[in-house]
């Protein structure tokens, strides 16, 4: 719902190991997501792999209020399901993408654990756009912005009454969430899930993405405006700017609960 009954957003990510991607995603489909849906306040569990980088991961829970998330972790079931796939994860100490805690995408070292980051969903499109309980083969598009001090509610009201009725009109945009950091109040993150690899590009190509942003322009960090001027020759890749940053991930495995 637009506004109200906002939930909280959880995402893992891990670095898979060559070759194994289809066993953890079978151990997903079997293990992880029947556990979940047991799980007071889960409402949606899905498995994405990177379009950059494959080896790279994202478990990316959906929540009805934080309480329910940390509880959920904190009761050790967490713990259990990430021993179970521990034999399909990496430890290589190579470096790959993370979204940080000022929600911007960076290279570092891969840790041995993974990296658990959780935010609470400020506005929100109605609850997914398909009567399919189970998703694959979608695909997922995250963006991180800086908002200009002071424009948060702004940011958030245009988000609401502009970006989210004009995704509505796009080919197959499922649904459309935009996160918020409570550490750090001028950064957001946008997500969008679609129902293929071809229509989230052809969005991207449309030129629609950027009228969005230019639209946007005065509610942005006055140093994402100089540099997006100056970066155009990227658009559609990865950014790692600490004003805006993207990538895409293709769903492997998901299903609603609710």
């Amino acid at each position: 719902m637009e506004g109200a009954d906002l939930m909280f957003m959880r995402m893992v990510q891990v670095r898979v190991k060559s070759l194994e991607l289809n066993t953890l995603r079978t151990l997903y489909a079997e293990r992880i997501i029947p556990t979940l849906e047991k799980v007071q306040g889960c409402r949606y569990a899905g498995l994405m792999q990177s379009a950059h980088r494959p080896e790279e991961c994202i478990s990316l829970t959906l929540w009805d209020t934080q309480a329910d998330a940390g509880a959920y972790e904190k009761s050790g079931v967490f713990e259990r399901l990430l021993e179970e796939t521990r034999p399909y994860l990496s430890e290589s100490s190579e470096s790959r993408i993370q979204i940080s805690r000022d929600l911007t995408l960076e290279y570092v070292p891969i840790p041995d654990e993974p990296v658990v980051s959780s935010f609470p969903i400020a506005v929100q499109s109605d609850s997914m756009a398909t009567d399919r309980k189970e998703h694959d083969g979608i695909w997922l598009r995250i963006v991180s912005l800086r908002v200009r001090q002071g424009k948060m509610e702004e940011f958030k009201r245009s988000y609401l009454e502009q970006v989210i009725p004009t995704l509505r009109t796009v080919k197959g945009c499922r649904y459309i969430y935009l996160t918020e950091n409570a550490e750090k109040p001028n950064e957001v993150i946008s997500v969008t899930s679609w129902d293929s690899k071809e229509d989230a590009e052809h969005y991207q190509k449309s030129g629609l993405f950027d009228r969005l942003l230019q639209s946007q322009k005065d509610l942005l960090s006055e140093l994402y405006q100089w540099k997006r001027d100056r970066d155009q020759e990227h658009a559609g890749s990865v950014s790692t700017s600490e004003d805006l940053s993207m990538e895409n991930y293709g769903v492997l495995i998901g299903k609603d609960f609710k």
